[in-house]
């Protein structure tokens, strides 16, 4: 059996929050940790999730808000804070996880024995234990863009959940080992809550959480949300570079443009220009079911990529890790997959 990774149990998140700035809220938490604010009604509870990713602050700013506020849910609330370690390396909420380590919420199917494969496995035993009415998984997105959630299941119970948050949702059937695939007990959902610049994003969180633990039925819509399917991650293969810039680079086998985060959510038009391919070929890129179709979405004519159907993306981003090691954006195909 894998060694379980305690998580920090904080029953007083008020004078942990009191006179501290997000850093030093950060560091007072002693590493992965389970905060509870208990509610009017203490038998019942509901769970979020944050700081998956150390990169990703906005809900932790929430947390740390509402307990500045002496906030008071109507049902127990216990939020989980993951990635401590990475979010208080310096540059603060800079990395995404520790150099040499697995992205986390790619560990949630897993059975390994590393590090981030049991914290996994804690969040998880964790949750299963409390036996929340709903889990949140609360992150940022990879680059600026407006909130949204995403789901592998479009039930009424899941629709009230993301309404919480937001007016849409993403129903995608791609699977990572991402907490939001595990069977929980419960509805699960993922938020992502806007970039971890934006203010938007901060607000987003702040009045989601609020919102989500201060309803006597968690299940009730909040606001009507529209549905989006069939999400496709556009990969960057791996061994070849990219780089961010308005001009090809013949360091970098792919540039995209600087401003590419600027498309996130919008409709992206047919023919809109994407970046440059020092290949003049779509052979650095792959889709998400690995199969080489990328032909059907995008082109490159003259050593420069553009989309050939009008595009959704989402979770683009200026981020050449990121870009790297997760993937270069997803995108729905307006009108059908």
């Amino acid at each position: 059996m894998r060694e379980r990774i305690a998580l920090n149990p904080i029953t007083d998140v008020y004078s942990l929050a009191r006179g501290r700035d997000l850093n030093e809220f950060l560091l007072s938490l002693g590493g992965p940790s389970l905060l509870t604010f208990k509610g009017r009604d203490p038998s019942r509870c509901r769970v979020v999730v944050t700081l998956l990713h150390g990169n990703e602050p906005s809900g932790l700013n929430a947390i740390q808000a509402l307990a500045q506020e002496n906030w008071v849910p109507s049902v127990t609330c216990h939020m989980i804070v993951a990635s401590t370690a990475a979010a208080a390396t310096f540059p603060w909420f800079s990395h995404r996880m520790l150099p040499g380590q697995r992205d986390l919420n790619r560990c949630f199917s897993s059975s390994s024995d590393d590090v981030q494969s049991m914290l996994a496995g804690s969040i998880k035993n964790t949750i299963s234990e409390l036996k929340p009415e709903c889990v949140i998984d609360l992150h940022n997105t990879s680059g600026s863009g407006p909130g949204f959630c995403v789901s592998t299941q479009d039930s009424r119970a899941h629709q009230a959940l993301a309404s919480c948050f937001t007016a849409w949702m993403i129903v995608t059937d791609i699977r990572l080992g991402s907490l939001m695939e595990q069977s929980l007990g419960c509805p699960v959902v993922t938020i992502e809550a806007g970039g971890a610049k934006d203010e938007t994003a901060n607000k987003t969180a702040y009045a989601g959480i609020k919102t989500l633990f201060d309803k006597a039925d968690v299940f009730e819509a909040s606001q009507p949300v529209g549905l989006l399917r069939n999400p496709r991650r556009f990969e960057l293969r791996q061994g070849y570079s990219v780089a961010y810039l308005d001009r090809p680079d013949n360091a970098a086998d792919v540039c995209l443009r600087t401003d590419i985060e600027s498309l996130n959510f919008g409709m992206t038009p047919a023919g809109t220009h994407l970046g440059w391919v020092r290949d003049n070929a779509l052979s650095p890129f792959v889709l998400d079911d690995n199969e080489n179709d990328a032909q059907r979405y995008f082109r490159v004519t003259d050593n420069q990529l553009y989309t050939v159907l009008p595009l959704r993306l989402f979770m683009a981003t200026s981020n050449a890790d990121i870009a790297r090691s997760d993937c270069l954006f997803y995108f729905i195909r307006e009108g059908g997959s």
